[in-house]
């Protein structure tokens, strides 16, 4: 009988051992092909992204965005591994597609460079502009806020969104029977492409200023930059230069969040003018939306706590 249940126990003991460690995996060029064929033929593949955690949470994470030239539409599809009831191994899918006035077809990438991607654990893997970068190559990649101030323009709001994986549209939280907005709206059609770790500077930046019109830039990696004509008016009386000396005070202010950004799903800075800054981030684990305000007239940390998981969908401001 002791011998029976030490032998059960054992059994038990090893399945937990290895469905803590176990997680299968996929050929993110064998998921591509599970894409509808109309898309894949319709549209172009502008960036793919894994991500790979491993342990009683772990996961894996397949990413597609598409650019679609005829309709102006950006899509991503979604392929996560994950373990159900902590234990058993599960696929979901998911698909979010919005309208956009950029044109990422700059951004166009081969779908045969997916076979260059090889699964492996606790690790990430960007395809962008046909070449992987792995891990912190990811954030060496992107654009530095003081890249992209140019002196020769009149800014009037300047935003830089940072994300755990690549993302579009607004973001609301389920809180009781209701759906809350809690910004992050950014601009309509904005890809944000992943990027992670504590350098704030580090992002994809979407910067407003006034040209002949005003005008929206996106900044990506590589000095790519898309531009639209912003639909709002601009009040000439809070544009601002990236040589006002409060700037860099506003900046230092910013890099003391760092360990937010790390953590955080979605890291938002918003600059509105060259002595405010909002801040706001998501932390899906804790279920907690945070923003404070620093520079003038500021605003202390506070949290806000939700009861089921973020989503996302198109804004349309």
């Amino acid at each position: 009988m002791r011998k029976g249940v030490a032998a059960l126990s054992f059994l038990l003991f090893f399945l937990l051992l290895f469905s803590y460690f176990y997680l299968p995996s996929k050929s993110i060029s064998d998921l591509y092909q599970e894409i509808p064929e109309q898309v894949r033929q319709n549209s172009q593949l502008v960036a793919a992204y894994y991500y790979s955690q491993t342990g009683f949470n772990g996961f894996r994470e397949y990413q597609f965005a598409f650019y679609n030239p005829e309709s102006k539409t950006l899509s991503i599809y979604t392929f996560e591994t994950y373990k159900f009831l902590k234990i058993w191994p599960r696929m979901k899918k998911s698909k979010i597609t919005c309208k956009t006035p950029f044109n990422y077809s700059l951004l166009a990438t081969s779908p045969e460079k997916l076979k260059d991607f090889t699964n492996c654990d606790n690790c990430r893997q960007l395809l962008y502009k046909d070449k992987i970068y792995r891990n912190e190559e990811i954030e060496n990649l992107q654009p530095r806020l003081d890249e992209l101030l140019r002196p020769d323009l009149n800014y009037w709001k300047v935003t830089g969104i940072k994300s755990q994986e690549i993302s579009i549209g607004a973001v609301s939280m389920y809180s009781g029977d209701t759906i809350r907005d809690i910004g992050f709206e950014g601009y309509p059609g904005a890809l944000i492409l992943p990027s992670q770790g504590k350098d704030v500077e580090k992002a994809t930046w979407i910067t407003i200023y006034l040209d002949d019109r005003p005008r929206v830039a996106i900044h990506y990696p590589e000095n790519v930059t898309l531009h639209s004509i912003y639909q709002q008016d601009v009040n000439s009386s809070t544009l601002w230069t990236a040589e006002n000396p409060k700037l860099q005070d506003i900046i230092r202010g910013i890099k003391e969040f760092g360990e937010y950004s790390e953590k955080a799903w979605r890291f938002k800075v918003s600059i509105w003018d060259p002595d405010t800054a909002w801040i706001e981030w998501i932390i899906p684990e804790e279920r907690t939306y945070a923003y404070l305000k620093i520079g003038k007239d500021p605003i202390p940390l506070r949290r806000i706590h939700f009861r089921r998981v973020y989503i996302t969908h198109c804004s349309i401001n």
